[in-house]
């Protein structure tokens, strides 16, 4: 099974800066030009919306599998969006409770019931009075109450997750398993979702192959 997000030419909405990522894993290189605060930027005629395009290489499920700290199906009651420090930049804490673990490394207690964080780039927040958005292009965000299966790479200085591989690491579970990831390519179709016991049951297999 291949899981791809390919790149895009980025579009900067009012007078916020080009921000790119470059990377497999999604934690690469930030290019970005200096520009004022958001905070700043919301009172502009335009107010504030950010499109952050990220460029990540085109993984194969096996590479998910294999690199991931974590892999779990868990659900979220959704997140809770704020500014950096700086002020530069609009992150989203997702806390999610575990529903099954497949894959743990580092953390052989950690089970069904746990809680984490998962932390991505993008949100929505209202600075004095004015509402600032940032979007991660091809990426949705996190429904309320759907339960996921997340390929995740822990961050243990800030205490909790990114979704490894950007897109390509997250999908939604039901009955079938399908990407998160949307086709930046005008036309383009989106993977058909796999059963649920053909996606679990590759991913068990692609685990045993890489234990031994």
């Amino acid at each position: 099974m291949s899981v791809s997000a390919g790149g895009a030419i980025a579009r900067s909405l009012c007078i916020v800066s080009f921000v790119a990522f470059l990377g497999t894993n999604g934690t690469g290189v930030i290019a970005q030009q200096a520009s004022p605060s958001i905070r700043e930027q919301v009172h502009e005629p335009a107010g504030f919306e950010r499109i952050v395009v990220s460029t990540y290489d085109p993984m194969q499920l096996s590479s998910l599998v294999a690199r991931a700290d974590l892999i779990v199906e868990a659900s979220t009651t959704g997140g809770r969006s704020y500014l950096n420090t700086a002020e530069t930049d609009i992150f989203t804490d997702y806390p999610f409770t575990v529903h099954t673990v497949i894959k743990t490394t580092g953390r052989p207690d950690f089970r069904a019931g746990n809680a984490l964080t998962v932390r991505r780039e993008s949100g929505v927040v209202v600075v004095d009075g004015r509402t600032a958005v940032s979007y991660e292009n091809g990426f949705p965000p996190f429904n309320a109450n759907e339960h996921y299966i997340l390929f995740l790479t822990e961050q243990p200085l800030d205490n909790a997750y990114l979704v490894f591989g950007g897109p390509q690491g997250a999908f939604s579970a039901g009955e079938s398993i399908a990407t998160l990831a949307v086709p930046l390519d005008a036309g383009a179709a989106p993977p058909h979702p796999m059963s649920r016991a053909a996606f679990l049951g590759e991913v068990r297999a692609l685990l045993t192959f890489s234990e031994n």
